[in-house]
Parts: C-alpha cells; structure tokens; sequence
C-alpha cells in the first residue's frame, strides 16, 4: 500500500470549507428597507444562513479531530474525503432554496437529505480512514464502530419524516441532529495529547 502523507488532503479540505462558508454569506442578499424593520424582513434567510454555517463548522471541527492520529492515506481515503467536500459544497445551494420558500416541503426535504449523503460520506471517510491506519490503534478503536454515526442517519431520516408534517421542520431538525457533534470525538482528543 503507497503510503500517502495526510497533510495535502487536510490542507485541501482546509481550504474548501472556508470557500464553502463564503459561497454562503454571498448569497444573503441585503434587506430592502435599511431600517431595523427591513433588517427583521431577512430574519428566515440570516437564520438559515447561521444554522448553514455552524453545521458546516460542525463538520470541519469532527474532521479536524478525526484526523488528529492518522499517521498515512491511500486512494480510498482521498475519494471518501473528496465525495464529503462534494455534499459539503452543495449546502448554499440548498440553503438557498429553502430561502425562497422557508414553507416549502421539497426545501426542507432536500436539506435533510443533503445532510444524509454528507453522513453517509462521513462514514465512507471514517471506514476508509480505519482501513489505511489499521496499525493505530487508538484511531481504530475511536473510528471502527461508531454508534454515533449510525444515531445521527437514524436521526435524520426521522427528521425527513416528520417533515412531511412540519414542513419547516427539515433544516431545524437537522440543526438538532448536528448538535450531537458539537463535542468532536473525545478518545481521539484524549490520545492525540499523550502524543
């Protein structure tokens, strides 16, 4: 197996997170009245954008961390990373459908189901991650099974349900689901600083 160093894809991903987060604010449009009544007109699509933008911030903390006692990376990790960048780089444009209509079951629907790939691809990384680094231990016993990965799809296929109901329920929902990964993954924090 060609040992690959891990640096370039971090600073790949490093890179096209920010990009992502930039797309995003782009597309806030300004409010029509420059007033404080003009301001609260915008308070779905400013609050779509920060619900937007701390899930992406999310995902790039748990990546940060994820990657902490990978020590090499082969092709399968290359395009694991490369299919989340993917789905990642897909949430302004989701997010601005749900802007055009906050009522809307297929914005909403397809939110959640944005966030869906982005866990299934997360997992694909995790599986790819474990596979290329099977002599870390550490890292194998964080990232092999991983029952918070398994809640979090669980989680937001019954968000995609229940939206069905709740129309505006898809990107709240989501919002909750994500906040199991505001604490990243402790065992890898707590091997990484014994290192």
């Amino acid at each position: 197996m060609t040992n690959l160093k891990k640096n370039r894809l971090e600073a790949f991903t490093d890179a096209i997170v920010p990009i992502i987060m930039t797309v995003l604010v782009l597309e806030l449009n300004p409010p029509e009245k420059l007033s404080w009544s003009g301001f609260w007109g915008i308070h779905e699509e400013l609050m779509s954008y920060a619900i937007s933008f701390f899930l992406l911030a999310i995902v790039w903390g748990n990546h940060h961390h994820m990657f902490l006692l990978v020590k090499s990376i082969d092709g399968f990790v290359i395009w694991s990373n490369t299919l989340l960048l993917f789905f990642l780089s897909f949430v302004p444009f989701a997010t601005a459908i749900v802007d055009s209509d906050p009522h809307s079951l297929f914005g909403s629907q397809l939110y959640t189901l944005l966030f869906i790939g982005i866990n299934l691809s997360w997992n694909l990384l995790r599986v790819s991650l474990v596979r290329a680094n099977r002599s870390v231990s550490a890292l194998v016993a964080s990232l092999k099974r991983d029952p918070k990965s398994i809640y979090t799809l669980v989680a937001f296929i019954v968000v995609f349900l229940l939206s069905f109901y709740w129309h505006e329920f898809g990107m709240i929902g989501t919002f909750i689901v994500m906040l199991l990964w505001v604490m990243p993954y402790r065992k890898i924090e707590h091997a990484a600083k014994k290192i």
